[in-house]
């Protein structure tokens, strides 16, 4: 019985240690941007360990670096499980960026607002959310604006068809330097905010541990 007991130990023992050269490996693969063979090296540990948060959260930073983000998505939930809190408010940060680049952008917000929950003082957390609060306030002032225009154009077919209008001819002219260069400074200015707003949604894909 104790022969059978030792011999688990130092199985266990040598997986382990499987584990951590695999995952040794994967990380200097990823620092190397070498995604791919990274994302490889920790499906095998992951296969070893299927249950540990830390591998899941590794397999997630890889399948995201390779812009598979509904396959990151699971690991990094997967991940929550684990008792480290930085790795779990980073877990749920990096599924608001997976969101936000799936283009569900409530979702983004759900999960930044988790992960401020978990580190209220994460500023890259509260950058991104506040970035994709104003996108969504945008998008619904456009979204109302267009409602706005196909109802008014509506009412005006409708009006045109029971009482036909006079034409009013548009007055001509044109645009003086003075204007011409407000226009191009304000597009300008307008190009450099997005720029400067899109930096803001950056992930947070760290290589947990150094096994």
């Amino acid at each position: 019985m104790k022969k059978s007991i030792i011999l688990l130990a130092f199985l266990s023992l040598i997986a382990y240690a499987d584990v951590g050269s695999l995952m040794r490996k994967g990380n200097g693969l990823y620092r190397q941007e070498k995604y791919e063979e990274a994302l490889k090296s920790y499906q095998s540990a992951q296969v070893l360990e299927p249950d540990n948060p830390d591998i899941r959260f590794n397999l997630g930073a890889a399948l995201y670096k390779l812009n598979k983000y509904a396959e990151a998505m699971p690991e990094w939930q997967l991940a929550l499980v684990s008792k480290n809190k930085k790795t779990k408010a980073d877990a749920t940060y990096n599924m608001g960026n997976a969101s936000f680049k799936s283009g569900d952008l409530q979702s983004a917000i759900n999960f930044y607002k988790l992960s401020l929950n978990i580190n209220p003082n994460d500023l890259q957390a509260k950058q991104n959310l506040e970035f994709a609060l104003k996108i969504k306030e945008e998008l619904e002032k456009q979204q109302k604006k267009d409602t706005t225009k196909q109802k008014s154009t509506a009412g005006g077919q409708e009006q045109q068809r029971q009482q036909p209008q006079p034409q009013v001819q548009p007055q001509k002219g044109e645009m003086s330097k003075e204007e011409a260069q407000r226009i191009l400074e304000a597009l300008k200015n307008k190009e450099k905010e997005a720029q400067e707003q899109a930096k803001r949604v950056k992930p947070k894909i760290e290589v947990e541990k150094d096994w």
